[in-house]
């Protein structure tokens, strides 16, 4: 048993009965598979309850379906990653902290299955080696004792677990982190390493990115902990890094996301600083600092001009969409009235969604709450990037959930939100945990034509289900609810990635 893991492992062979098969050029062997359970608690409301982070890592065929049935033409997987840390953190900031996990479904023919591995990253294979945590927290960076490292291990002060996003791009399958360098994997869920964009070294980005919605190209955001700026990067439709430029910032600022439209990237500078003096005298590495305001950026896509607007401060950790229409720009995002990490974003006044516009004449910026339910996680049908939407997926809380004083981010309710009206329509889980939505298209059919993927969790049964909602009807009974073969933690972003 280390550090209250009890490790268990088996040898894992990317084909059946033959040990020594080739791989396909630049693909890692897999590593041995993680068995044991995590028995190891944390006092921290979001590493309890589903938000427990699991061990095993397994395989599973054929998942049985207690309502509805698997449309078959669906062919794909909803892969999806999460914050779990494999030992006991030394400290622990919710949603910043953590080793990455994707857990994916695959469906063809009418039928799914389902398997999940961690991302095997330099700093989780250097606390594999040590037995324990060996990095400190996002918010609480703590120096490493060198002797815990080999030459070219992560350094610290925190990991990069690549847990926060799983995208697609250029056929490239990419496991996310904030703002360092991104984890190519395969379609089964094995590491290749770290993401180099066509170039000689690994590129950093962030865990949110947008896709032009014409030219196909991928714009990446980078920002520094230590320097005024944040880099913005280009990557064509291939996957290869083709322009690279910096916007000054006036101090070193966490920007989570952003949002493009087809003449703009978007920027919302909030003021969230990092201050390491506030950190060497015990307080959050990330500061607070309302004077500041909020800058919203308006960027040309080559970085040639750059225009400043300003507004009072709030933050924002994720965007639904962007677009351009009538000379205007409209951003549908939930908009926090501050910065709070981990349980005390309870304490302060609840995120809702609201659509912001900004008068491309005259710089002037609009803001409305479009709905008053509290809500994170804004998704809408990816084909329409940066185009203009109506619906925003997300979801809320309401009390069916039989749940005292849940964390943060624990929702039960998926709301289908008409931004242009402020109408709503609610699919309620009851006292059922859901998570993110993710939408998969059907067809061409209008925007709402496709389904929305649910990761829901039971809390009286203890088990969860991936249940599939018509996006045109989420308050219809569902598509399909399809039984797991083992609880799925809350975890952050994915997307659905298409059969080749």
């Amino acid at each position: 048993m280390v550090d209250g893991i009890t490790r268990r492992h088996f040898h894992h062979f990317l084909a059946a009965g033959a040990a020594t098969a080739a791989l396909a050029p630049g693909i890692k062997p897999a590593m041995a598979l993680e068995t044991a359970n995590i028995i190891w608690t944390f006092d921290n409301p979001h590493l309890t309850g589903n938000f427990a982070p699991i061990g095993p890592e397994i395989d599973a065929t054929d998942l049985p379906v207690s309502a509805g049935r698997i449309p078959p033409d669906l062919s794909g997987a909803y892969m999806r990653n999460g914050p779990n840390p494999l030992y006991k953190p030394n400290a622990f900031t919710y949603p910043m902290d953590g080793d990455g996990m994707v857990h994916a479904v695959y469906f063809d023919n009418g039928r799914a299955r389902y398997r999940n591995r961690f991302v095997q990253t330099p700093s989780l294979a250097a606390e594999r080696r040590a037995g324990r945590a060996i990095y400190g927290s996002f918010a609480h960076p703590m120096q490493i004792d060198p002797k815990l490292l080999h030459p070219g291990d992560p350094q610290g002060p925190f990991k990069n677990g690549a847990f926060i996003n799983i995208i697609q791009h250029g056929g490239h399958l990419l496991a996310l982190n904030e703002s360092t360098t991104g984890f190519e994997i395969t379609r089964d869920l094995d590491t290749i390493g770290e993401w180099k964009a066509g170039t000689d070294k690994p590129l950093r980005l962030g865990a949110h990115n947008r896709r032009h919605p014409k030219t196909g190209a991928l714009f990446a955001i980078n920002y520094s902990h230590a320097e005024p700026t944040v880099q913005i990067h280009q990557i064509d439709a291939s996957g290869t890094l083709v322009n690279s430029f910096p916007v000054a910032l006036a101090a070193p600022t966490m920007i989570h996301d952003f949002v493009l439209t087809e003449r703009y990237i978007v920027l919302l500078v909030c003021p969230a600083v990092f201050d390491s003096a506030a950190a060497q005298q015990g307080q959050s590495f990330l500061q607070w600092r309302p004077a500041m305001g909020t800058r919203i950026g308006l960027i040309a896509l080559d970085g040639s001009t750059t225009r400043w607007l300003d507004a009072d401060p709030f933050f924002v950790f994720h965007f639904a969409n962007a677009f351009e229409r009538g000379g205007n720009i409209f951003i549908d995002y939930v908009k926090h009235e501050s910065l709070a990490l981990g349980y005390a974003q309870q304490t302060q006044k609840s995120p809702t969604l609201h659509r912001m516009m900004i008068d491309l004449a005259t710089g002037k910026v609009g803001d409305a709450q479009v709905a008053g339910m509290v809500t994170e996680f804004p998704r809408v049908n990816d084909a329409l990037d940066s185009l203009p939407t109506r619906f925003v997926y997300l979801p809320t809380l309401t009390d069916t959930l039989l749940l005292s004083k849940p964390p943060s981010a624990t929702f039960n309710t998926m709301m289908k939100v008409n931004a242009e009206t402020g109408d709503v329509v609610r699919h309620d889980f009851g006292n059922k945990i859901a998570g993110e939505a993710v939408f998969i298209p059907r067809g061409t059919n209008g925007e709402d034509d496709g389904y929305l993927a649910v990761y829901a969790f039971d809390q009286e049964q203890q088990t969860s289900d991936l249940v599939l909602l018509d996006a045109a009807r989420v308050d219809a009974d569902p598509v399909a609810v399809i039984r797991l073969p083992q609880r799925v933690p809350q975890g952050l972003h994915g997307n659905w990635i298409p059969k080749n």
